[in-house]
């Protein structure tokens, strides 16, 4: 049975904070465990990360910039 485990709160006010900071809907869920296992984050949230440029670490973890340095970005 596939479920959806909640974030730490920190993580999730990273997360809304930067959601609201640039105007984009965040996922909806950030996690899945489809096998029981405690879980992994979701395509839909590794997506927003890689479209969006936000950093998994400071959203995990409070750690480093907001942001991920893009190549051919200013």
């Amino acid at each position: 049975m596939t479920t959806y485990p909640e974030i730490k709160p920190e993580a999730r006010q990273r997360l809304d904070a930067f959601a609201a900071q640039t105007g984009m809907t965040p996922p909806e869920h950030v996690l899945i465990d489809e096998y029981g296992e405690g879980g992994t984050f979701t395509d839909e949230f590794l997506n927003y990360c890689r479209d969006t440029g936000l950093s998994l670490d400071w959203v995990w973890f409070g750690e480093g910039n907001q942001t991920v340095a893009r190549e051919g970005r200013a």
